[in-house]
């Protein structure tokens, strides 16, 4: 049995709440800087990992389901049109369904989503995002069938001899606002950015006051909901 003076020996109290409290404090500011610094928040600057995503979860958790080595097909990138085609996507793991449309691309860290699979042309389409956050923007044209009556007119009397349907291709522009956090996409319109921004108060006020709602007005309320709404993603 070992003995030691008495002068040796400190006696020890159980920490104050005071020194608890301060434990607590610097362990929790340990673990929110670690969170932020493993996170950042969506906007123009955000990079997403190169790869194809199969669902807006994937997206969202920052996780391609597979990288461009597992992707057969030919590459256009037109970014002043904010646009990306592969012509003869598909999968080099035969185990794949070939069938199987990706949710959305990330290409120099920036994400393209996918709007049309050209069938005639063999070629799979990706548009980027014009407005960067929550609520972000995309534009992108569409291919329609339309069904139009012709006549043919006998001009001595200017009655319709013949008539016959045609069928005729139309390409229209499609302006689109994204719910990020939700993954809806909706027309780019009044009522449903009034629904999107319910939760800002004071900018729906504004907004509902206005007697024109052009564009760019209705752009500028997407920004600045941006910027008082933001939303954190995993960083890679």
């Amino acid at each position: 049995m070992s003995c030691f003076p008495l002068n040796q020996l400190t006696l020890r109290s159980p920490p104050s709440n005071m020194v608890r409290l301060l434990l607590l404090f610097f362990f929790l500011s340990g673990a929110l800087l670690s969170a932020q610094a493993d996170s950042a928040r969506f906007d123009a600057n955000f990079r997403f990992a190169e790869g194809i995503y199969f669902s807006h979860a994937s997206l969202l958790a920052n996780q391609p389901d597979l990288g461009w080595e597992a992707i057969d097909g030919e590459m256009v990138q037109l970014p002043e049109d904010f646009k990306v085609q592969i012509a003869n996507y598909g999968y080099k793991d035969v185990r794949i369904n070939q069938g199987i449309i990706p949710y959305a691309i990330s290409l120099d860290g920036k994400p393209y989503f996918f709007v049309r699979h050209d069938q005639k042309r063999q070629f799979h389409e990706f548009t980027g995002l014009r407005v960067h956050g929550l609520l972000s923007t995309l534009q992108y044209d569409t291919t329609i069938q339309t069904r139009q009556l012709m006549k043919a007119y006998n001009p001595a009397n200017g009655q319709p001899f013949r008539q016959a349907w045609v069928e005729r291709e139309k390409t229209l522009r499609l302006h689109r606002i994204l719910h990020l956090r939700s993954g809806a996409r909706l027309p780019f319109t009044q009522e449903n950015i009034l629904k999107l921004c319910a939760d800002d108060k004071d900018l729906t006020e504004a907004l509902m006051k206005q007697e024109k709602t052009e564009e760019s007005l209705l752009l500028r309320a997407v920004r600045l909901y941006d910027d008082r709404h933001f939303l954190n993603l995993p960083l890679r």
